[in-house]
């Protein structure tokens, strides 16, 4: 390629730019360069381009977001699983089977019982889901327990599939009397034993909240920005339900 006289020159010889400093054709394009360089691996930390790199800085926040988001749901409804067991606990006095015999309604407890099976496959689709040993462990002990307490359940309405989650017989739950449902709801059998196990798998899933905030890398740390790709942690992508 021939290059004329005139822009051979112009690269190497310098001239006034327009903040009144004098540089060459050839500094500014290099300067040029250099600042778009800049721009394009701040941008790429920051996840707003399509390259390569970015790509995977965007993977691995979306990864983690997804893991705590998922940890902050078993917990709910390990949680969940408990609260409900409470409702239905019976108490020695004013207890929602002493209600549900003066008003003549189990309407309430029916509603308890139903959110609690709810609550309950929902702890065992998440347990199933993450699959670690531990939570393996949980899975393999609620499984025994509702089969212990098969009979027991069906005697208002519950049934127990083979998978260990629960479906709701409506009409046949409805139907019960407020002795039975207070003799499998209310006393110390299979929903207190689950709500026991239930905190116990809430406790495992806040540890791995943790765990999953200490190891979030955050490229909005001043430290991140300049550095060489090592992760640190962050909180700015701290998933809260």
């Amino acid at each position: 390629m021939r290059v004329t006289r005139n822009y051979g020159n112009g690269m190497v010889n310098y001239k006034k730019n327009e903040k009144g400093s004098y540089s060459s054709l050839l500094q500014s394009a290099l300067s040029r360069s250099n600042a778009g360089r800049r721009g394009g691996r701040l941008a790429s930390l920051l996840g707003n381009t399509k390259d390569t790199n970015s790509v995977g800085n965007r993977n691995f926040i979306t990864s983690s977001q997804k893991s705590q988001k998922f940890y902050y749901d078993m917990q709910y409804h390990a949680k969940q699983v408990g609260e409900y067991a409470d409702a239905l606990k019976s108490k020695k006095e004013d207890s929602i089977y002493d209600k549900a015999r003066e008003s003549g309604s189990t309407d309430q407890i029916v509603s308890d019982v139903k959110s609690f099976v709810n609550q309950y496959n929902n702890m065992l689709k998440d347990l199933e889901e993450s699959g670690t040993r531990s939570d393996k462990v949980f899975l393999t002990q609620l499984s025994s327990m509702s089969n212990m307490a098969e009979r027991d359940l069906e005697l208002t309405g519950v049934i127990r599939k083979a998978d260990g989650t629960l479906v709701v017989d409506e009409k046949k739950l409805a139907a019960a009397d407020v002795d039975t449902l207070e003799k499998v709801w209310g006393g110390n059998g299979f929903p207190s034993k689950a709500a026991a196990k239930a905190g116990s798998v809430a406790a495992t899933a806040e540890q791995n909240i943790e765990a999953e905030k200490s190891s979030t890398y955050s490229p909005f740390d001043r430290a991140n920005l300049y550095s060489s790709g090592r992760r640190s942690s962050g909180s700015y992508f701290n998933y809260r339900r």
